[in-house]
């Protein structure tokens, strides 16, 4: 699996090959042999390079934002999953357009222009096949521009509205 982890400021792209207990974890093109165990919930024992580590993650995962502590300092880290970034891009970064995934009609807009919003924060509702769907944003930012009104109707692939 492949995974972008960000700390405090730097990306990091991390693909693990495991097994049960064992595999390979590529950091930025470098390959490690690692070990790990979790002998209680939360806690996880890692050999990596002849070191044992001890790992332990602290509160609620959300959004793939996770505190880590790793020798005794807590280390905020935020995991991201290749996959469910749409289009596959890694990191979400820049200026965004939002678009239709399907055709539909614009029910209703979440947001207006020059608000900051969240990530996955819901910015325009669209109905497509009697079912109303949010159209969210990948990342944090600005709405810069709706393109869409409601009661528009829009086809797949046009341009709802872009993020800052």
């Amino acid at each position: 699996m492949k995974y972008v982890i960000e700390v405090a400021g730097q990306s990091f792209i991390v693909e693990v090959r495991c097994g049960t207990l064992e595999g390979v974890a590529t950091i930025n093109g470098s390959s490690v042999d690692f070990a790990l165990s979790e002998p209680e919930p939360g806690v996880y024992t890692l050999l990596v390079a002849n070191r044992v580590l001890e790992v332990r993650t602290v509160g609620n995962s959300t959004q793939g934002s996770v505190e880590v502590v790793l020798q005794g300092r807590r280390i905020p880290l935020r995991i991201i999953d290749p996959k469910r970034r749409r289009r596959g891009s890694l990191i979400v970064t820049g200026k965004i357009e939002l678009k239709a995934t399907m055709p539909g009609r614009v029910v209703r807009w979440l947001c207006q222009p020059g608000d900051h919003i969240t990530e996955g924060q819901g910015v325009v509702v669209l109905e497509a096949m009697k079912m109303q769907n949010e159209v969210r944003s990948p990342k944090a930012g600005t709405v810069a521009d709706l393109r869409v009104t409601p009661g528009q109707t829009v086809v797949a692939g046009e341009l709802l509205a872009v993020i800052e």
